[in-house]
């Protein structure tokens, strides 16, 4: 069981808790939709006016963030689509396969699903802050708040990204490859079920590492990636300075780096203020509105 937030002594394992908290939100109302490309299309979808958002803008900030090309952007639309979450149409607002020049609009699906993820981060935040519940009271304000949050923390873990892998020594090429894999969803995931387990992120007596088997197990969980994929990742991992190889017994485990870890504290801690500035837009202002 996750200890509640007042129990947390730091900002960055507060944050830290929190961020884990809203993925499981998102997973309980899009449950096969659980990489950033997917997050991006839903919250397009669900901003957009009712001729909805196009193929190519959402590229654009898909491109400018994750470096993602256009057949994949095209592919998680398509998976958007399969799960009956978007629309995808031509000019003519005929139904149509996804390519670059079709519009996505949101189904009645997707915006009942999507209100109450964000009812549920607002709920999540007033714990955060102690606070009582809020009504959601103007579901389009909210949407705004949390992309904005997310687009915010997602600076910061490049940045962080960026110190680890500079630390390691990786080349400005391999660098730039790098940190196109580690703002990923699945990478993020992988590395902070190891911070949780450190000595940065809970009180437990050593050794902090985690064998690969149990890794494994975890992110199936989370991310539905077999053994193969995660090994591929874990690896990447140790090569781009975020774990080092440990034994437990005679299996093989991985520990995170004490400069990762304390980067990640740094990160998770800087994002404490961006976290209340989601709770003035989520919780205070609405209330204002509502105030009688």
């Amino acid at each position: 069981m996750p200890a509640s937030y007042t129990e947390l002594k730091s900002d960055d394992r507060i944050v830290a808790q929190f961020l884990n908290s809203y993925y499981k939100l998102w997973q309980a109302q899009f449950p096969r939709l659980n990489k950033r490309a997917h997050w991006h299309v839903v919250f397009s979808a669900r901003s957009a006016s009712a001729e909805g958002v196009s193929c190519r803008a959402v590229h654009r900030v898909l491109y400018g963030t994750y470096g993602t090309d256009i057949r994949t952007c095209i592919e998680r639309i398509k998976d958007c689509e399969r799960d009956g979450f978007v629309r995808v149409v031509d000019a003519a607002n005929q139904p149509c396969t996804a390519a670059p020049g079709c519009l996505v609009l949101a189904t009645e699906k997707l915006r009942e699903n999507f209100d109450v993820h964000c009812a549920a981060t607002m709920a999540e935040v007033c714990a955060v802050f102690g606070d009582r519940p809020a009504a959601l009271s103007r579901p389009d304000a909210a949407a705004v708040g949390i992309f904005d949050f997310f687009v915010r923390y997602d600076r910061n873990w490049r940045d962080t990204s960026e110190l680890v892998g500079r630390w390691k020594g990786l080349t400005p090429a391999y660098l730039d490859d790098a940190i196109d894999h580690l703002v990923t969803y699945q990478y993020w995931a992988i590395v902070m079920l190891l911070w949780s387990r450190s000595e940065f992120g809970c009180d437990d007596l050593p050794p902090h590492a985690i064998v690969i088997d149990e890794i494994n197990s975890k992110m199936w969980e989370a991310l539905q990636l077999g053994h193969l994929a995660i090994r591929e990742r874990v690896g990447n991992l140790i090569r781009w300075g975020f774990f080092a190889e440990e034994t437990i017994g005679k299996h093989k485990a991985v520990s995170l780096t004490p400069v990762a870890g304390a980067a990640i504290a740094k990160s998770l801690a800087d994002t404490k203020p961006l976290l209340a500035d989601l709770h003035r837009k989520l919780v205070a202002d609405q209330r204002e509105l509502v105030a009688p």
